[in-house]
């Protein structure tokens, strides 16, 4: 009787385990700078460790998002990172307005001197984009 009891709460408790693990992380509404500068791979040292895209979707295209568009574990070459898997690692920002999105995107999220420099940028493609 014991031992049927012990292995029906070790059942249990993998299946609950399994059930959490499905569970996707929820998408990122409040203090976005802080989780983004709080990433692993933000802390590895290398020059570049996060590139950003941003996104549309939702009923009427009302859902604006911001991705990282490349990832990398540890010492491993960037890869190439979908929308999907960086919803499923829950690195998917989002924002009300597509402005704000293209702004985190871009490099709002900085700091300092690579905010500047990343802003700098994004004004001068806006400007470009302007003039066509």
């Amino acid at each position: 009787m014991l031992i049927w009891l012990l292995v029906n709460i070790v059942k249990t408790l993998t299946t609950q385990r399994k059930a959490r693990s499905n569970i996707m992380p929820d998408i990122i509404k409040k203090f976005r700078k802080r989780h983004l500068r709080n990433l692993d791979r933000n802390k590895s040292g290398r020059k570049r460790t996060v590139v950003m895209g941003y996104y549309t979707g939702g009923k009427n295209d009302e859902k604006n998002y911001a991705a990282p568009t490349i990832t990398f574990k540890g010492n491993e070459k960037e890869r190439p990172q979908t929308f999907r898997e960086a919803l499923e690692v829950g690195e998917v920002y989002e924002f009300k307005r597509r402005e704000k999105a293209e702004r985190f995107a871009a490099g709002s999220w900085k700091k300092g001197k690579d905010k500047r420099e990343a802003m700098k940028a994004y004004r001068q493609s806006k400007k470009v984009k302007r003039k066509l």
